[in-house]
């Protein structure tokens, strides 16, 4: 596994299972959450952020997304949202435009989201050491306000966000990408490493169904399974 230092976040080369595993325990008992996106290029920014606004406002903007999908939303939601950190977890589980970002505390999902898709760029796994950043929701109800980086797990837990081990940051400036000296970024070169992972994760019980239970998942694993390719 080779180290090097590039700006704020520290780099790791990851050529093997074996590599991963060995980062991962080196970490210890830190309280560590990771996240892995296909491009080591996608920058740490939440997609509200990556979007063009249709108003001159970025802030009303994100604003109007978040009314509108509260006004519509409701006869399709099993559960009714109580605060505007409710309907921002569920916008942000549907594909809604919002300043969260996803995470896991299971470095083996982030690995999994990492090399699921084929891509033609190295991939990456962020890990993230966050020591004090849980949010009281109940005692800053605004999340559009919120002046810090925080995270926090929603209080509906459907059945994708619990096999995901999932949770959310929020991010007061969600347009300019995140970077922290607690971050490291576990990359994963493109080429056979990331088929070769990805088959290792489906005998370790990692795959499409088991993070994305229900008929969806499971077409999608038998698909895989039982067809050449990444």
């Amino acid at each position: 596994m080779m180290k090097k230092k590039t700006g704020v976040m520290k780099e790791n080369i990851i050529r093997s299972f074996a590599d991963f595993h060995e980062k991962i325990a080196s970490y210890g008992k830190k309280s560590m959450i990771f996240r892995g996106v296909k491009s080591v290029s996608y920058a740490l920014i939440p997609k509200i952020g990556r979007i063009i606004p249709t108003s001159p406002s970025k802030e009303d903007n994100e604003k109007e997304i978040l009314r509108l999908f509260k006004q519509k939303a409701l006869p399709y939601v099993d559960f009714l949202p109580t605060t505007d950190w409710d309907w921002l977890a569920l916008g942000q589980h549907h594909g809604l435009p919002t300043r969260l970002l996803d995470w896991t505390r299971n470095p083996l999902v982030a690995c999994y989201f990492a090399v699921e898709e084929e891509s033609s760029d190295d991939s990456v796994v962020y890990a993230y050491h966050h020591s004090k950043l849980n949010i009281n929701v109940e005692r800053h109800l605004k999340p559009l306000e919120y002046k810090i980086v925080g995270k926090f797990i929603p209080r509906h837990l459907t059945a994708r966000i619990a096999a995901q081990n999932g949770l959310f940051t929020i991010h007061p400036n969600p347009y300019q990408p995140f970077e922290s000296n607690e971050i490291e970024k576990l990359i994963i070169p493109k080429g056979k490493i990331r088929s070769k992972l990805k088959w290792t994760l489906n005998q370790y019980g990692l795959d499409r169904f088991s993070l994305f239970p229900g008929l969806d998942g499971l077409a999608s694993h038998i698909y895989w399974l039982r067809s050449k390719g990444h």
